[in-house]
């Protein structure tokens, strides 16, 4: 991984609108950090994690990181096996069409897009609350969060208009910063507790304490995203190899990030569920405030601020590649697929994406509704089912590709493999659905309805896919490697 760039070998384009992406704009590292952009790490400790450890399974959190990354694994090997044979800048929608066929495909890309899109947009929202936050505390200046939201999205379009090199640049940068707050952390604790750092969350007794189903999605939640990687398989070179690469590493490094910092909250208190149950926000600030000092607040602001920031930036960029692979599928308006002519990247739809999240962010401003209460809980549910419903259908999609033929593999890889992550994956969207109101934060009957989003969505995929009678080759552009 050290040996690549983050943006290697690029390959200059020539002509207008080639409805293709820059080859070459992006390497393993990138691909990686753009992964972990997506998850933003500290804010999954301060926020998923955090409620498991409080109102899930405790200490069991532990257990379940394991449990779930190991799911994870699973289903890569199917996920991998497809981005070898189907490149393409809407990844699922390319993937499940593989083997489910065509209307499946665009079903799942709808939903996709739904999902990414609105998620770009909580992503915005936060990104202006907390920078609002954090200035307003620490420094005095009191400006609407509109303002700051306003700023990323000039930020957000400016990467977006020059690329996924520098933006994967400036993800590097805030990721690492993640890393080293958390790596100091934990230092701290454990120089002062190393007791504390027990393996009683490694037990089978402790996967199945009270509150084990929503620790299992609590953690789920905590990797959504970190299939990023093939929405860029198009900008690699070998996207067959480099995918893969990238997402095993992604897991990998998010697996040892998530069990070291959640064995460290552990560690930092007493009891961590009695903590994490009056007030499971505080655990990560609280932890850091003891054993860093009081002054380490307004360091925690700023990093968490600019995670929203370069997770809204990673989103952004899934986003605006499925509308310019379903715009290129004529599944939307092909003027979606047009590219910058020099930069090769996806411009009309980077706008396009733009508008979306201006369109979202919009009524919360003018009415003066609070968006971190009124869109995060709509967001984080549409986006965990959207999630499993993605992840499932891949699977399904590796499976029946290998049953005809059009999947190369071993057995375990392409059949028993997909089998086990589409049922465990199934298993978690149960979960999910049965535990709505905990995984969104929220009663209202308005939020609990947002799912149905993804049913239209699912809805008008099939719809659209039949209305078009393109070759199923140029529809899905399936780019070999």
């Amino acid at each position: 991984m050290a040996s690549e760039s983050l943006g290697s070998n690029v390959e200059p384009l020539s002509g207008t609108n080639s409805g293709r992406l820059r080859r070459g704009a992006i390497g393993v590292p990138g691909m990686v950090f753009m992964v972990v952009a997506c998850t933003a790490p500290l804010t999954a400790m301060a926020s998923n994690l955090s409620l498991s450890l409080g109102i899930g399974a405790g200490v069991g959190t532990l257990g379940w990181l394991v449990v779930v990354s190991v799911l994870l694994a699973i289903y890569t090997s199917g996920y991998t096996a497809l981005s070898r044979t189907v490149v393409s800048a809407g990844a699922y929608h390319a993937y499940v069409a593989h083997g489910l066929g065509p209307a499946f495909g665009a079903a799942i890309a709808f939903i996709a897009g739904i999902a990414y899109n609105l998620a770009c947009a909580a992503m915005i929202v936060a990104t202006g609350f907390y920078a609002d936050l954090a200035l307003s505390t620490h420094f005095g200046i009191d400006l609407h969060w509109a303002v700051y939201s306003a700023a990323a999205l000039v930020v957000l379009g400016a990467l977006g208009h020059y690329g996924v090199t520098l933006a994967s640049k400036v993800t590097a940068t805030v990721c690492l910063l993640q890393f080293v707050l958390l790596a100091v952390l934990a230092g701290a604790v454990f120089r002062t507790n190393p007791s504390g750092f027990t393996f009683d969350g490694f037990s089978p007794g402790s996967l199945t304490a009270d509150g084990f189903a929503l620790t299992a999605v609590f953690c789920m939640l905590s990797f959504a995203g970190y299939e990023a990687a093939a929405s860029y398989g198009e900008e690699c070179e070998a996207p067959a190899k480099r995918i893969r690469r990238a997402t095993v590493i992604a897991l990998g490094l998010l697996t040892l990030v998530y069990l070291i910092s959640s064995w460290t909250l552990i560690a930092a208190y007493d009891d961590v569920v009695v903590a994490g149950t009056e007030n499971p926000g505080a655990l990560l600030d609280g932890a850091a405030a003891e054993y860093l000092g009081s002054s380490i607040g307004v360091i925690i602001s700023v990093i968490v601020t600019f995670s929203f920031l370069t997770a809204s930036v990673a989103f952004h960029n899934m986003a605006s590649r499925y509308g310019f692979a379903l715009g290129r599928a004529g599944l939307l308006p092909r003027a979606l697929a047009r590219t910058h002519t020099h930069r090769g990247t996806p411009h009309v739809a980077t706008i396009t994406q733009i508008a979306i999240n201006v369109t979202l962010i919009g009524p919360f401003i003018v009415t003066g509704a609070d968006p971190i209460t009124g869109l995060f809980p709509a967001v984080s549910g549409v986006t965990s089912l959207a999630l499993i419903a993605m992840t499932v259908c891949c699977s399904l999609s590796a499976l029946v590709a290998s049953l005809r033929g059009r999947l190369p593999g071993t057995v375990v890889g392409t059949r028993v493999a997909p089998v086990v992550a589409a049922a465990g994956l199934a298993v978690i969207g149960v979960l999910i659905v049965l535990n709505y109101q905990q995984v969104t934060g929220s009663s209202s009957a308005v939020v609990a309805a947002m799912p149905l989003l993804l049913v239209v969505g699912a809805a008008a995929g099939v719809l659209t896919s039949r209305r078009h009678s393109l070759d199923a080759r140029e529809a899905l552009h399936e780019l070999r490697d």
